[in-house]
């Protein structure tokens, strides 16, 4: 369904925004219906799912299996309503404690720039392509929070297989329109505008590919479908490794092994992997804004509030968080740690109610229902934060999950929303503090 932003709502919500503190944790509240709606910002196009379907052929490389600087994209779609009927009513605050989503950013097109992304700010609206050396890019948070998201598992998958998770992430930037690209979301995930099909699933879009000559050209092709965002890059990775049938070593140069440099990396991907005759610049020009080298390092960095970016951890006595959303996890708002907690208890075989409340609410509500409620750490159990503790929002708390119990005392967490909306995070909690916690066990 298409909605509308005003301006002023926009900007009425960034003002808001600039006043919550940094490392406060888990603004909550269930679902509601207070977000305003937003606008659309391109044309919607259609699409087809196909479990069939074979891979489609670039007409410029003849590279079946690879995407090219975009893909058709159409409005996000809006979450179930709920019934009324089945959820205690909340009390709604007077600002909206879910930050508005932006708008889906088309791909490349004429019309667009030549560009996946609406970073790209220095080319010109023309009917002619930029000249080379003309890209800049101006930073904005969107694309950081982008960044949050996926950056831990380039950074995984690069390690793994010898390649620069700076250009893999530039890539998800600059295919997806940081992520705003329908194509790019459940139930896609596909981050790079990889062509054919994944494990018989595939789905059909326009797109635009440059004749090499920086003329575009609309085209349908199959793109590859996949469960989450962490399949996308392990298929991107494999792909870079093994080539295609026809040409084993055709992204040999993307190689560490082979690339000195994440630019000599992007070169070799340009007129390869994408039609695009300004990739590499395109590329080159994300990575240095937002200083996506970090990402090459073996290690991820613990932020100044003890966060580790990351959606899975070598401590953690559980498989990693798959990135699903489960039936019911509709209930809670999108992005928080409610929604975080009860879709990791749900993957992990547990089960927890749709309507345990704010995050300072599951305690009480869990010890009213009969869930094992303590104060003694446990891995497994969700925790619950009162609002203040530990960084949680001061009027909202907060809940986060038990990944592990040191012999310490101190406990290992994962939780949603302390780094970012939507972003999964670590954080060591020591003994002291973890004392003080309300501990809920699930059915």
């Amino acid at each position: 369904m298409k909605r509308k932003i005003t301006i002023i709502g926009v900007l009425g919500v960034l003002f808001l925004n600039a006043f919550n503190p940094v490392l406060v944790y888990g603004l909550e509240l269930e679902k509601t219906d207070t977000i305003p709606p937003t606008e659309e910002t391109v044309e919607s196009t259609e699409e087809t799912t196909d479990s069939s379907t074979t891979e489609s052929t670039d007409s410029s490389t003849n590279e079946s299996s690879t995407g090219d600087s975009g893909s058709g994209t159409t409005d996000s779609s809006t979450s179930p309503e709920i019934p009324e009927a089945s959820v205690p009513p909340v009390e709604t605050p007077q600002v909206p404690q879910t930050p508005v989503q932006p708008a889906p950013v088309p791909d490349a097109a004429p019309s667009q720039n030549w560009t996946d992304s609406s970073d790209i700010s220095s080319i010109n609206q023309s009917t002619e392509a930029p000249e080379a050396g003309t890209i800049s890019v101006n930073r904005n948070e969107p694309t950081d929070l982008f960044i949050l998201r996926i950056g831990e598992k380039a950074r995984k998958v690069g390690q793994e297989h010898g390649l620069y998770a700076s250009v893999m992430i530039a890539q998800a930037i600059l295919e997806t329109g940081s992520g705003g690209s329908q194509l790019s979301q459940e139930p896609y995930y596909n981050l790079f505008g990889i062509k054919g099909e994944h494990e018989g699933q595939s789905v059909t879009f326009a797109t635009y590919e440059d004749d090499g000559s920086g003329n575009w050209y609309q085209i349908q092709s199959a793109f590859r479908q996949y469960p989450s965002y962490t399949e996308s890059f392990e298929d991107y990775a494999e792909l870079l490794k093994d080539g295609t049938e026809w040409n084993p070593t055709v992204y040999e140069g993307t190689w560490k092994e082979n690339a000195a440099s994440y630019r000599e990396a992007t070169k070799a991907l340009t007129g390869v992997y994408a039609t695009d005759t300004l990739y590499d610049e395109k590329l080159n020009a994300f990575i240095e804004e937002y200083e996506l080298t970090e990402y090459d390092k073996a290690e991820p960095s613990v932020s100044s509030g003890g966060l580790i970016i990351t959606d899975s951890h070598p401590d953690s006595d559980f498989k990693d968080y798959a990135g699903e959303s489960y039936p019911g996890a509709e209930y809670y708002a999108a992005g928080n740690c409610t929604q975080y907690a009860y879709n990791r208890i749900v993957q992990l075989g547990g089960y927890v109610e749709v309507n345990m409340g704010n995050g300072m609410d599951w305690g009480a509500t869990g010890k009213a229902r009969g869930y094992e409620v303590s104060h003694e750490p446990k891995a497994g159990t969700a925790l619950c934060f009162q609002p203040g503790v530990a960084g949680a929002d001061s009027t909202y708390g907060h809940v986060a999950f038990v990944e592990h119990v040191y012999e310490d005392g101190s406990i290992l967490i994962s939780e949603m929303n302390a780094a970012g909306l939507g972003v999964v995070s670590f954080r060591m909690i020591d003994k002291q503090t973890a004392d003080i916690l309300t501990y809920i066990t699930p059915k």
